[in-house]
């Protein structure tokens, strides 16, 4: 079969480094393997032009909401026959799983009614489109059971993503004097419920290593416990993904804390891997979905599943340089042969045709 050569790829999510993974990174994807594309930001309602994409053969819709605007659009891309793939990263579609997503909990009830609203849309434009791309199998087995084909394509580095990453790991250097630091990225106050997944283990390693500090990026309230820790845990700002990588290679050991039991936290990506990796900083993550399919433990990084593999964990890669150095440069190797951008052109090839293949058209 024929492949669409031209593509419009719209964005609806307003988080600047989630668009860059899954839109701006599938641009230079398609373009690498001869197509055109374009990326239009259509986080604000008023943004979406149904008449921007009438130019193309096949439409990417990128956390885009229903709305009387993108109708206008399907219906067009509907009656010129264009393929509508519908991406996401997150599990923002699935109405009968709201009560999962923790920050929805916190929210007045004229807001929680709200999320629900945003919710059912977002299911809208899923059922509307002809196909339905995700970061991870969850996601796609949600999208099939409402009836739509769906295909994994993994978050990978991008270009300028890959080329800021190689410039960092060839500064990078042995920490002069002992300091050990450990690092933890928080985008959003909903990773507070995360973090207590290592929390209790962080605490007992500050208790027994005087040689470490714990650096915390972004929004995130610590537990009472960390304040008689105040002088070794550093807090910066959330910053753009440039600034986050230039903060990582300054770490020594990542850590990425999910909540375990939670089909939201089961739903993301192994992204944190991915970031640490490309810097030679070996992770410890916990022992869910995103991270079992990339991470082989004791090799290129480590899974806990409770508190005790949190502090071994920690420990080895304290108390073992060595050891530090030979999971990074196995999960930099990682990062370079699965999630470099010739890797997933290379998926997006084999993915192509059955991606198209699979398609029949949504009901209007």
């Amino acid at each position: 079969m024929e492949l669409p050569r031209r593509y419009f790829i719209a964005s609806g999510c307003p988080i600047v480094t989630t668009t860059l993974y899954r839109c701006v990174h599938l641009q230079e994807q398609l373009q690498d393997l001869g197509h055109e594309a374009k990326v239009a930001l259509w986080f604000l309602p008023e943004n979406c032009d149904p008449g921007a994409a009438r130019d193309c053969d096949a439409i990417v819709l990128y956390r885009l909401a229903m709305s009387p605007a993108l109708g206008q659009l399907l219906a067009e891309a509907r009656a010129a026959a264009k393929p509508i793939i519908f991406d996401t990263d997150d599990l923002i579609f699935e109405p009968d799983l709201i009560e999962w997503h923790r920050g929805v909990r916190n929210l007045s009830p004229a807001e929680q009614k709200q999320h629900a609203q945003g919710v059912a849309l977002y299911l809208e434009t899923l059922q509307a489109a002809d196909a339905v791309t995700t970061t991870t199998p969850l996601l796609a087995e949600l999208a099939r059971k409402r009836g739509r084909p769906a295909f994994v394509h993994r978050n990978s580095l991008g270009k300028e993503m890959l080329k800021l990453a190689n410039s960092l790991y060839e500064k990078r250097s042995p920490r002069q004097g002992e300091r050990v630091v450990v690092g933890y990225g928080s985008g959003t106050p909903t990773h507070d419920v995360d973090f207590l997944e290592a929390a209790p283990a962080l605490l007992q390693i500050l208790e027994r290593f005087s040689q470490v500090d714990l650096w915390i990026a972004g929004p995130l309230s610590l537990p009472a416990g960390f304040a008689r820790f105040a002088e070794r845990v550093k807090h910066f700002p959330l910053t753009d993904w440039r600034g986050w990588f230039e903060l990582m290679s300054k770490m020594d050991i990542a850590i990425s804390p999910l909540e375990r039991d939670n089909i939201f936290c089961r739903a993301k990506s192994e992204i944190k891997f991915v970031e640490a990796g490309a810097l030679a900083l070996p992770l410890v993550a916990s022992d869910i979905d995103p991270f079992k399919d990339a991470i082989h433990p004791g090799e290129n990084g480590y899974l806990a599943g409770n508190e005790k593999q949190w502090i071994d964990a920690l420990t080895m890669l304290i108390e073992q340089p060595a050891l530090r150095r030979k999971a990074g440069e196995a999960a930099r190797d990682t990062i370079l042969r699965r999630y470099s951008p010739e890797a997933r052109t290379a998926d997006l090839a084999e993915l192509l045709p059955g991606l198209f293949g699979s398609m029949t058209r949504a009901e209007p």
